[in-house]
């Protein structure tokens, strides 16, 4: 079966990446299950799929204009299967207090969690003090921004990952911390040719 996703001619950075998934939560997609398909390039995550090129074709137009980025475009992929999923990462935010930082996890995200896992109880947020920030910032590894992230959602990192994954936005809307599942990680993904891209698909029609 021939589907429609929005990406860039050689994949996506991570701040680019973000931007797609959340224009995704504003124009009404579920991002926590929705049909999907992997981005071609080496990181392999996850675009929503639209079964029609029009509507695929009017975001990727409204997205051309959020980021003032052209090179984003409309690409047909053969998808066999019937995939879906989380195709965007569950956020955490923080905020500067006056003896440190407060962590977060986003409402939208808040109520992902609590949908998937009924009964979750969610704290409110995290305090960290400015000495543990710097910390945490100089350290490369991840098993800090796990443990927020663990907190923060009462879920474990097979719990998370099955969500669609975590990051952490810092300030400027800086990404601190991300870890998001790929095909590559889903071991029931078929090997398949996920990237067979269509020149004919190329949305440039900016109405």
């Amino acid at each position: 079966m021939l589907v429609y996703s929005v990406t860039k001619p050689f994949g996506t950075k991570d701040n680019e990446f973000e931007a797609y998934t959340r224009l995704l939560e504003e124009v009404g997609i579920d991002v926590s299950n929705s049909p999907r398909v992997p981005e071609p390039g080496p990181d392999r995550r996850w675009l929503y799929a639209w079964r029609k090129e029009t509507e695929a074709g009017y975001f990727v137009a409204d997205l051309r204009r959020r980021t003032r980025d052209r090179d984003w475009a409309v690409y047909a992929f053969e998808n066999p299967g019937d995939e879906r999923g989380p195709v965007a990462a569950l956020e955490i935010a923080s905020v500067p207090e006056q003896d440190g930082y407060t962590y977060y996890l986003m409402p939208a995200s808040r109520e992902r969690v609590v949908s998937a896992f009924p009964g979750t109880k969610l704290p409110g947020g995290l305090d960290v003090a400015v000495d543990v920030q710097r910390d945490y910032l100089r350290d490369p590894g991840e098993q800090r921004w796990l443990k927020i992230s663990q907190f923060l959602t009462a879920r474990t990192v097979k719990e998370l990952d099955s969500l669609g994954g975590i990051r952490i936005i810092g300030g400027g809307d800086s990404i601190v911390f991300q870890r998001i599942p790929t095909a590559t990680d889903n071991s029931e993904t078929p090997d398949r040719a996920f990237c067979r891209m269509s020149p004919g698909a190329v949305t440039n029609n900016d109405k």
